[in-house]
């Protein structure tokens, strides 16, 4: 299914970017946070390594604060981008496998 809009919500937008960069950076934080487990200098708080149990944990409490911010700066830079872009063409996203009559998973 194809959508064809003159803008996307920034709403919608967030989300979206929200979604793909906390899912993204679980692999990069829990990867980290094994590897402070294990001795590794993968995890640091205030320019000093943490190891073990407190390494991996830091690196789970780091996760949410790293995906809303990197989210937002992120977002801020798309929705100027699309907006200069809508000038020009309309947005075509195309949707696979769509689920049919259930709105309440809409975006």
């Amino acid at each position: 299914m194809e959508v064809v809009a003159k803008k996307i919500s920034k709403k919608s937008l967030f989300k979206i970017l929200f979604i793909g960069v906390f899912l993204g950076f679980a692999v990069f934080f829990i990867g980290c946070g094994i590897g402070a487990f294990f001795g590794l200098e993968s995890v640091r708080w205030n320019n000093e390594p943490v190891f073990g149990v407190s390494g991996f944990l830091l690196a789970l409490a780091m996760w949410p604060f790293f995906t809303f911010f990197m989210s937002l700066f992120i977002w801020l830079f798309c929705i100027l981008g699309l907006w200069v872009y809508s000038f020009f063409k309309p947005i075509e996203v195309t949707f696979k496998q769509p689920i049919q009559g259930n709105n309440e998973h809409s975006v």
